[in-house]
């Protein structure tokens, strides 16, 4: 029995050593497993890591590619939209153009209308030439008419001036005339003013007197007094007696005889 026990002792003992060489050598694979797992974990995380930013890398790439497309789509709609309005300009011009071409057409048929066959105006150019040539000679008239105005007014200028000349001539042959008829003239005292000291003569502007004009007063052959012109009318004027040339005791009377002297 003893001996039984002692085998199971013995046997306990052994697999107890057999169990823990096991369980050691499980220790150790487990170790190396883990470290195995622990390197592969890394190596997956950097994997990821580098996935990531990989990942970011390609978002920013194409948010850049999104944002060149969208400026590219509109630099084309904006392209697009020039074409289109290009394209209408050039219709607009074209239709214009076509207008243009009927309506010269028309001024064309109505030229050959206008003027016979052999004429020189047969189309619009030369009917835009002719009005040219019109035009140029109208100018060349405007011209010339304007030369002549001026050459019209120097010729009136110096017709007035003659003329003013030769009124002025004989404005002073008439004055000259009535000076000279003047110094021939012989009018009469016809009132006496006592009170005032003036007379009255039947003689004035009329008979070319002025008021400068110098008169002596005779009674037959004698001269008694010499007067000053006061008042000058057309036919009669009114004079002062001038005090010293008044004779002595001698006075001017109603029908004595008036002269001019040295009147030139």
């Amino acid at each position: 029995m003893k001996k039984f026990i002692m085998a199971l002792s013995i046997l306990a003992m052994g697999g107890s050593a057999f169990l823990g060489v096991v369980n050691k050598q499980k220790l150790m694979e487990e170790k190396d497993l883990l470290a195995v797992a622990q390197k592969a974990v890394t190596e997956t995380q950097n994997q990821l890591n580098q996935t990531t930013a990989d990942l970011e890398t390609a978002k920013t790439e194409k948010t850049a590619a999104q944002d060149d497309r969208d400026k590219i789509s509109a630099s084309l709609s904006e392209t697009q939209q020039q074409i289109k309005r290009q394209d209408a300009q050039i219709m607009t011009a074209e239709q214009e153009l076509e207008k243009m071409k009927v309506e010269k057409e028309e001024i064309d048929l109505a030229i050959k209308k206008l003027f016979p066959p052999g004429s020189q105006i047969q189309n619009v150019q030369q009917l835009q030439q002719a009005h040219q040539a019109l035009k140029d000679q109208l100018t060349e008239a405007e011209n010339r008419k304007t030369e002549l105005q001026s050459q019209i007014q120097q010729v009136q200028a110096q017709v007035a001036q003659s003329e003013q000349q030769v009124r002025e001539l004989e404005a002073y042959q008439i004055d000259r005339a009535k000076q000279i008829a003047l110094n021939g003239l012989e009018a009469t005292v016809i009132a006496v003013n006592r009170n005032f000291g003036f007379v009255m003569v039947n003689a004035g502007q009329n008979l070319g007197v002025k008021p400068d004009s110098a008169m002596l007063v005779k009674r037959g052959q004698d001269r008694i007094a010499r007067l000053q012109i006061r008042e000058l009318e057309a036919n009669v004027l009114v004079a002062d007696v001038v005090p010293e040339s008044l004779a002595q005791g001698v006075r001017v009377l109603p029908g004595d005889k008036v002269i001019f002297e040295n009147t030139k």
